[in-house]
């Protein structure tokens, strides 16, 4: 991203300075480059030449990176696969392509049936309300907020489900401590996603919103 902006803006102002936690792509921009004086119409005008230049550094960084999938990620991805009344969506501050090249990389953009990402909206606040005309038309069905469960690993995860009255889960394997992410009471905490049973029997047993299907 610091090389993409360099290119496209002529600086990359603030961003190695800026926490990326949290986070969309168009806010990091917004912050690392408006203290240098340019401003949003400026960042917004040229952000599709930006995107392709940063896709093409991620595309090539990706298979060199030291990036991990964290513990029982891919487990319960599969494992959701098996019921019959859950969608997987991915809600990320990633534009559409960096989501993509970031996942497809372990092979897991396939679990998700559909997403809002920063090509949407730049606010994060504003993604459970996308997701929900999303899933109207992926479904024909009318979702209510309660319906969502939010998983995230930062306090804007968390804001983010609090906002829109989803059921948030907070997960202490990114960079925030696990005492700070409970001080912004979450309704579920998990340290790691690791027991994909205890998991799924907590979502379960408290909303019984998971159903396995039946052959």
């Amino acid at each position: 991203m610091v090389q993409a902006a360099i290119e496209v803006y002529g600086t990359a102002g603030d961003m190695e300075l800026v926490n990326f936690q949290g986070r969309t792509d168009p806010l990091i921009l917004m912050q690392s480059l408006i203290p240098h004086g340019i401003n949003e119409d400026t960042i917004f005008a040229h952000i599709e030449a930006f995107k392709q230049r940063y896709f093409a550094y991620l595309k090539n960084t990706m298979p060199h990176s030291e990036a991990i999938l964290l513990p029982g990620i891919r487990e319960l991805l599969q494992a959701l696969t098996e019921y019959n009344n859950v969608i997987v969506g991915l809600l990320t501050g990633n534009f559409y392509q960096g989501a993509l090249i970031k996942l497809q990389h372990f092979d897991i953009f396939k679990y998700f049936s559909m997403g809002v990402f920063a090509d949407d909206t730049h606010i994060r606040n504003e993604m459970p309300f996308i997701a929900l005309q999303r899933l109207y038309s992926l479904t024909g069905r009318t979702f209510k907020p309660e319906n969502l469960i939010i998983i995230g690993d930062t306090i804007y995860d968390i804001e983010c489900g609090k906002t829109s009255d989803a059921i948030t889960v907070a997960v202490a394997t990114g960079w925030t401590d696990a005492q700070t992410l409970l001080q912004h009471k979450p309704d579920y905490f998990f340290q790691d996603l690791s027991d994909t049973r205890a998991f799924l029997h907590t979502i379960k047993e408290l909303h019984d919103c998971i159903e396995l299907k039946v052959e």
